[in-house]
């Protein structure tokens, strides 16, 4: 038996096709105009990309977070990806598997890593790729606010593994 979402799929290009037609319109050449234009979006938010891959790159190679933080109740790892989430979804889903692999799912620290990965988003990144593609200049209350939400979900992922688990 097929998955349901095979058959949404069909659902969904039949309306794309009916809708088409209603409106008299060209899909194939619609189909393929939209191409053209992602792939130029895609060229044109290539060089944010790569900034923002060799900057976390280059930071977490250092391994100045595991000096600064070898003293502490909380492993590194938290607070390491604490400190990359609002930068780089890769490097904290991978600091998280980290965590997992090391801890273990169930474990207080395999929790945690989770809820600071669903619970917080990579705003330094994604404003960055997507204000800056679209040039958008006056950001500076919306990084305040993203920032402010990623550290207040920080915060209570340390008090939640501190005082409840």
């Amino acid at each position: 038996m097929q998955e349901a979402s095979y058959y949404v799929i069909i659902f969904f290009i039949g309306i794309v096709m009916i809708f088409s037609l209603i409106k008299r319109n060209d899909a194939y050449t619609s189909f393929i105009e939209g191409a053209k234009e992602s792939m130029q979006m895609g060229l044109s938010i290539l060089p944010y990309l790569l900034v923002m891959y060799v900057a976390v790159a280059v930071f977490k190679a250092s391994y100045l977070l595991d000096d600064l933080l070898s003293t502490s109740y909380i492993p590194n790892e938290i607070y390491m990806q604490g400190i990359f989430r609002p930068v780089s979804s890769h490097a904290s889903l991978s600091l998280m598997m980290q965590t997992i692999t090391e801890y273990g799912v169930d474990s207080n620290e395999g929790i945690i890593a989770a809820i600071l990965q669903g619970g917080s988003d990579t705003t330094i990144y994604v404003m960055g790729l997507y204000f800056g593609v679209i040039g958008i200049k006056k950001t500076r209350h919306a990084y305040k606010i993203g920032i402010l939400c990623d550290i207040i979900c920080f915060v209570i992922c340390l008090i939640i593994y501190l005082y409840i688990l």
